[in-house]
């Protein structure tokens, strides 16, 4: 049986704040890091025997940063087909809203029908270029690129919306630690 537990942090202590947020930006980084040598093919065992020395964890961190980017792997492998069939239907969609515009059964409300049409157009091509991309991932069994920290905020940060700081936070905000029962759960 697996216990979930949510924590919040009731110390103002600085020093211990900021002890956690290293651990939390080191976790991260070897998260990231476990991500990338799974996708290249490296066992798991190898990486959690390699994980504690230049990232300065402990064996049960290294674990841990290996399972979650296992199950990030694995999510992204069940998800492909599913984001697949989604962009097929909105091309579906789309072709049938060009055809309707065509022949005179609906009518641009904002703008005239050429630029309708263009748009409506490059939007396909957008969506079949996805498709096209989905399908080679699903045929090559490899997953599409992982942005972590999110990619909205990878494109606030591009933008300038955020700073290099606030982007490192919010990708490295995560810590995962589990109990041992052997060890009463501590």
């Amino acid at each position: 049986m697996k216990t979930v537990r949510g924590m919040k942090i009731g110390s103002h202590d600085a020093s211990q704040l900021r002890s956690l947020d290293e651990l939390m930006r080191i976790f991260g980084s070897a998260k990231r890091y476990a991500f990338n040598r799974l996708l290249e093919g490296r066992n798991a065992k190898d990486i959690i025997q390699h994980l504690p020395r230049p990232f300065r964890l402990n064996k049960r961190f290294a674990e841990d940063a290996v399972l979650l980017a296992q199950s990030l792997i694995s999510s992204q492998r069940e998800l492909l087909p599913i984001r697949l069939e989604d962009v097929q239907a909105k091309i579906e969609k789309t072709e049938k809203k060009i055809e309707e515009y065509q022949h005179g059964r609906k009518t641009p409300k904002k703008v005239d029908l050429p630029t309708c049409l263009a748009g409506l157009q490059r939007q396909l091509e957008k969506l079949k270029s996805k498709e096209n991309e989905l399908k080679h991932h699903l045929d090559q069994g490899t997953i599409p690129r992982v942005i972590f920290g999110g990619k909205q905020n990878f494109y606030k940060r591009l933008k300038g919306n955020i700073t290099n700081e606030e982007w490192k936070e919010l990708r490295s905000n995560q810590l995962y630690a589990r109990g041992d029962k052997s060890k009463k759960g501590i």
